[in-house]
């Protein structure tokens, strides 16, 4: 029995020396790929594992001892062979470092597991074929080499008796290497299992942590929203609370605008009122004092002409009460002479030579009774007036116009004092009438600037009209 105990823990001791041995280096797992239904495992030596079978859905997991994956991906899509996909993660560290290799399939499956060199080969069998015996993860290279060369000695009933006892410490052995191999392969199937747990405690936790991450960050998202829509609102108001402060200003600057053009305007209004009422004024104060000026002038010259009308007929009567003395005077003297006179030849008389004077006008010397100015809207006017119609000439340079009056006499010494108009807005700046050859009468006028005239005769009235 002790015998027995020591084979069956050197039977299991030894699988686990050698194990010991491979994990003092790790396998390097850096390529796993599947082409169809076979999927390839290869590593930096030869592969120890154990297998299990998952359902719902199927899935056959493969733990490499003493290994760790490399550059090698975590997921790993497949299509065909009945391969749905490939998970790959590594538990452990050092002397516990598994590498975990697990393949998804469409259905139940039976599978073909070989090793050559450092590639494990995973193959779907066809529904019918006979599966290959799994390689075992622990089973000894020397086993092969036990028994072998002993059937060509003869059997003696030593040996016979020997070997039945071998035969059945063998069987013992293989009995408590199946249960070993049970227990291992049970304890591997709950750690499995526990792995298997954990990796979907850990995988449900990483739900939850996704989920509760998702739904923080939904929430920071929502929270991000919320404050960027209460800023918007609050920006909206500012703008909108800016627009109508800026509306109010642009108004009450528009009504103050408004007011200040309106006093303007009432201003600039009352201003023209105040000018034209001036204007009006100035101009009724110009017209009365025209009017004035006019009835002034009119009045002098009537009473001039009254003056001069009276004077010219005392002249007349003088002049007639001197011809009727003379003429009574020449009587007398002739009346003794005349018995001398009619004896001798009477003395030749001078006969007067007619004039040739223009119709209506009569042969008798006229008398210049008054000269004037007049200041009117558009032109100046000189005018001469006589005691009756009379002929005249009108010659004119350049600054003089000169009126020559025929047959004409200056009735009284006022009329040949000069008119100065120059300081009236007028092209006249001088009317001078003066004694002239002939039994005539000139008036000389003088220019500021060469100018047009216009001359005409209406009645016993010469008027010269010159423009402004």
């Amino acid at each position: 029995m002790k015998a027995y105990a020591v084979a069956v823990v050197g039977w299991v001791l030894l699988p686990l020396l050698a194990l010991a041995q491979e994990k003092a280096a790790l396998n390097s797992i850096t390529r796993v790929t599947v082409n169809g239904g076979v999927v390839e495992i290869a590593g930096s030596q030869k592969p120890s594992f154990t297998t299990f079978t998952m359902t719902d859905p199927p899935r056959l997991v493969i733990d490499i001892s003493g290994a760790v994956l490399t550059g090698v991906p975590e997921e790993i899509p497949a299509r065909g062979g009945g391969v749905t996909g490939l998970r790959t993660a590594n538990y452990g560290s050092e002397a516990t470092a598994v590498a975990r290799v697990l393949i998804g399939y469409e259905r139940d499956v039976e599978t073909d597991i070989q090793v050559s060199n450092h590639v494990l080969f995973v193959k779907v069998l066809e529904e019918g074929s006979q599966a290959v015996a799994q390689a075992r993860p622990f089973e000894s290279e020397q086993a092969p080499a036990q028994g072998s060369g002993t059937a060509a000695e003869p059997a003696s009933p030593d040996a016979a008796q020997a070997s039945a006892a071998a035969q059945a410490d063998r069987e013992a052995q293989d009995k408590a290497a199946t249960q070993a191999s049970a227990a291992a392969r049970a304890d591997r199937e709950a750690q499995d299992k526990a792995t298997a747990q954990e990796e979907e405690t850990r995988r449900r936790a990483q739900e939850t942590a996704a989920a509760e991450k998702k739904r923080q960050e939904e929430a920071a998202q929502a929270q991000a929203k919320r404050q960027e829509e209460a800023k918007q609102r609050e920006e909206t108001a500012r703008a909108q609370a800016e627009a109508r402060k800026a509306a109010e200003a642009e108004e009450k600057q528009r009504q103050k605008e408004e007011a200040q053009a309106k006093r303007q305007a009432e201003a600039e209004e009352k201003q023209r009122k105040q000018d034209e009422a001036r204007a009006q004024a100035e101009a009724r104060k110009a017209a009365e004092a025209e009017e004035k000026q006019r009835q002034k002038e009119e009045a002098q010259a009537k009473r001039q002409a009254e003056a001069e009308e009276k004077q010219r007929k005392q002249d007349e009567a003088r002049a007639q009460a001197e011809a009727r003395r003379s003429a009574q005077a020449e009587e007398k003297r002739r009346q003794p002479q005349e018995p001398r006179v009619a004896s001798a030849e009477p003395p030749a008389r001078e006969v007067p030579r007619e004039s040739e004077a223009a119709p209506g006008i009569s042969e008798k010397r006229k008398t210049l009774e008054i000269v004037g100015f007049q200041q009117r809207t558009g032109s100046s006017r000189v005018y001469i007036r006589t005691n009756e119609r009379v002929q005249y000439k009108v010659s004119q340079s350049d600054r003089e116009i000169l009126l020559e009056l025929e047959n004409t006499q200056i009735g009284k010494g006022n009329n040949t004092r000069a008119l100065d108009t120059s300081f009236f807005d007028t092209a006249v700046s001088r009317v001078d009438p003066i004694a002239g050859p002939g039994r005539s009468v000139r008036v000389s006028i003088r220019l500021k600037e060469p100018v047009s005239v216009q001359t005409r005769q209406e009645g016993n009235t010469i008027s010269l009209d010159f423009p402004r």
